[in-house]
């Protein structure tokens, strides 16, 4: 084989293995899609991003990060630019969150919308249009320690405040006072007790007391009864004779009226304590109830 062949061999093999590194970059780069440029912007830290950093549209993959560099109008954003497909939905509604992996801490960019803005964002390559990065839940729960760490310190503060030498000495006292109280009650529950174990008995000799004024208000009817069959007999014996009938006129029937007027007050009475003992027994007890002050008298109070 001569010199002749080797030289085309070894420039077939040059030709060979650049052609097949010029399609492996093309198939790494994704040579022939077609990207468009947005800024994702924010004044946080963006630990664990990197040029060339994943990007996903609600979970699928849709481009990748190019460049992350502070913002010149204003130093305190982060412009991250990424390059999404064309095909993507972006919104004027798209924000995106920042993603960190647990275990390698290395970080990507998701993208979400809300749907409130369903206009589509229009960016151009030499001035990308901005996406907000907005704080993951992760960034949540830290603010949110961080604010509970400080209401706890407050806390601890106030209570440390609160709870000194010349209180606690007041707390103290007051729980005696409680105790002290709570000893008192028991004994008063107790009298209570006793007090209604005797309240039965009470009660039978009231009703035994009201069944005896009730016979003696049904003996009364009776007498009352009596009297004016004797009111009868009398007029009878009046319409029988004049004279005879004269003298009772004047003098037994004025007599035998005010009787009956009596009784039938005394009945009445009778009736009326029967019912308010019924009504209310404590009355054998403690009295009857005083009635409320009237105008004038010491006490009175106007209805309001």
């Amino acid at each position: 084989m001569g010199r002749e062949t080797y030289a085309f061999l070894t420039g077939l093999f040059v030709i060979i293995l650049g052609a097949a590194s010029v399609i492996a970059a093309m198939w790494l780069g994704n040579y022939g899609e077609e990207y468009k440029s947005y800024y994702v912007v924010t004044q946080r830290s963006v630990s664990g991003l990197n040029p060339e950093s994943t990007v996903l549209f609600r979970g699928v993959n849709a481009g990748k990060v190019s460049t992350i560099r502070f913002d010149p109008q204003d130093r305190r954003n982060i412009l991250v630019r990424v390059e999404l497909n064309e095909d993507l939905p972006i919104t004027r509604s798209t924000y995106a969150i920042l993603r960190v992996q647990a275990l390698t801490g290395l970080a990507q960019v998701e993208l979400y919308d809300t749907g409130e803005q369903p206009e589509p964002l229009p960016t151009d390559p030499d001035d990308p249009a901005r996406i907000p990065l907005r704080p993951s839940l992760f960034d949540k729960l830290t603010e949110s320690g961080q604010d509970i760490l400080s209401q706890l310190g407050m806390l601890a503060t106030r209570l440390n405040s609160v709870l000194n030498e010349n209180n606690r000495q007041r707390i103290e006292r007051i729980l005696e006072a409680v105790a002290t109280s709570t000893e008192h009650l028991a004994i008063f529950e107790k009298r209570v007790d006793e007090m209604l174990a005797e309240i039965p008995a009470l009660s039978g000799e009231a009703q035994r007391m009201m069944a005896g004024i009730n016979r003696l208000a049904g003996d009364l009817d009776a007498t009352v009864k009596e009297v004016r069959g004797l009111v009868k007999s009398t007029e009878s014996l009046i319409a029988s004779g004049r004279t005879a009938g004269d003298v009772v006129v004047q003098t037994t029937l004025p007599k035998v009226n005010e009787l009956l007027d009596e009784t039938e007050s005394i009945a009445v009475d009778i009736r009326n304590l029967s019912n308010r003992l019924e009504n209310d027994p404590r009355i054998l007890l403690f009295g009857s109830p005083k009635p409320a002050p009237g105008p004038g008298e010491p006490g009175f109070q106007e209805p309001r």
